[in-house]
């Protein structure tokens, strides 16, 4: 991982990074189970002798903040007192937890009647692993979804997943991907798969327009995981110019891409999979950040042997399935439900965004956008000081020193009331703190 602390100017330096350790454990810098980096590498970055780090990390581990495992590093433990602390702060009531991407909470009980009208459903056990049956209505539902996002599929391209990080984990693991390509600013999610998955990982150059197609070519990676649109965390969208220069470099490299479209239902942008390429493509969608966070239900499309494998790997990828949210996806999509539930998510997003643009008047003429990214060195404990959340730059990136700044998720907040009462707080550590 790329965490870099801040060590205190004064003092022995040993102790001043074991202490930053329990600093950035007790604020959820460092979460449990994270790996810190090796001795050499945070040497390296903090000017340090190696020497110094390892008496460091001797130190962390007598406090039971870490604990190093031959072979594999040295990883924060969940029983420290640091972690208590995080522990504790994240159940505070009095804090606004918009560190978290989901869809609004909608003032009505379509989910719940939903789930009603689901378990009614005759013939399916719903104590059971998922049917044969059940898996192949799901398949076609996905079908009608993927439609709606332009891309013309048969029910034997898409395969059926819990969900858009069980999609990627699934790809990852049946193809035995062993160096991929991400973006230089990404969603955690991504960055601990490829660390989980002992892949060899390169960061992709981006601009405002999105990965830089020289980027994805020099890379030479087997793989590519992109989010075009609604990008997380920036909120950007690609133009269609850049997506089709990406997909002309995958296909002269032979770099499989893998679309990561969780938030394309919310914009009214074709997908990379819909345009003309030769380039392969892996289409990764899912309804639990546009519909309903506890819906996890998604979709891989795809073509040719690589889809074959994922489909014939149901133990990655549909196993775990709940069937009952399985019902419920199929029934939604097939009623027009899930259509209806978007629509009602996306003016809830424009006008929070609108809410957003008067605090912070940069983002005028951006795309409405779930979530917002907000440049700033001011660290991610002065907002949950304020009252606020946030998500911190350094789970978005490797080299976070290179984009110091939080992402807020607008549509986590409660209501427009509670959104407005911590977008001005927000703004107002930005415009006062000074690094």
């Amino acid at each position: 991982m790329a965490w870099t602390p801040t060590l205190a100017p004064t003092g022995s330096r040993y102790l001043a990074l074991a202490n930053a350790i329990e600093h950035a454990i007790e604020i959820g810098e460092l979460k449990v189970g994270d790996r810190l980096p090796p001795h050499r590498d945070i040497a390296w970055r903090l000017g340090l002798d190696t020497s110094t780090v390892t008496k460091a990390y001797i130190e962390a581990s007598r406090r039971h903040l870490i604990q190093g495992e031959v072979g594999r590093g040295t990883y924060v433990l969940g029983q420290s007192r640091a972690a208590e602390i995080f522990a504790s702060h994240a159940d505070d009531p009095a804090v606004l937890d918009l560190s978290v991407n989901a869809p609004v909470a909608m003032a009505d009980d379509a989910f719940a009647s939903a789930i009603e009208r689901a378990v009614r459903t005759p013939d399916i056990d719903w104590r059971a692993y998922a049917s044969r049956k059940l898996l192949q209505r799901l398949r076609l539902a996905g079908v009608r979804w993927l439609e709606t996002r332009g891309i013309s599929a048969r029910p034997e391209e898409v395969v059926p997943v819990a969900g858009g990080q069980a999609a990627l984990a699934a790809i990852l693991n049946v193809l035995d991907i062993k160096s991929l390509g991400i973006e230089e600013q990404t969603y955690s999610g991504v960055i601990a798969l490829a660390r989980g998955n002992d892949v060899k990982a390169i960061d992709l150059h981006m601009d405002k327009d999105g990965v830089l197609p020289k980027s994805l070519t020099d890379a030479a990676v087997g793989a590519a995981i992109l989010t075009p649109t609604l990008h997380n965390p920036t909120g950007a969208i690609w133009p269609e110019a850049r997506r089709q220069d990406l997909l002309t470099a995958a296909a002269r490299s032979g770099t499989l891409l893998i679309e990561d479209d969780a938030y394309g239902p919310l914009a009214d942008i074709r997908p990379m999979a819909a345009m003309s390429s030769s380039a392969s493509i892996l289409f990764v969608s899912t309804l639990s950040k546009t519909v309903a966070a506890g819906l996890r239900t998604g979709f891989i499309w795809g073509s040719g042997p690589i889809v074959e494998k994922l489909n014939s790997a149901v133990y990655a990828t549909s196993w775990g399935m709940a069937p009952l949210m399985m019902e419920v996806a199929i029934q939604w999509i097939e009623s027009g439900v899930v259509t209806e539930q978007i629509a009602g998510q996306r003016l809830e997003i424009e006008a929070r965004h609108r809410l957003a643009t008067v605090f912070f008047p940069e983002l005028r003429g951006n795309p409405p956008s779930p979530h917002i990214f907000l440049k700033t060195d001011a660290p991610a404990k002065l907002f949950e000081l304020a009252g606020v959340r946030v998500a911190a730059s350094s789970a978005f990136s490797r080299r976070p020193e290179e984009h110091p700044g939080i992402r807020i998720s607008l549509s986590a907040a409660p209501s427009r009331v509670a959104l407005d009462i911590a977008l001005a707080r927000c703004a107002n550590i930005i415009r006062t703190h000074i690094g």
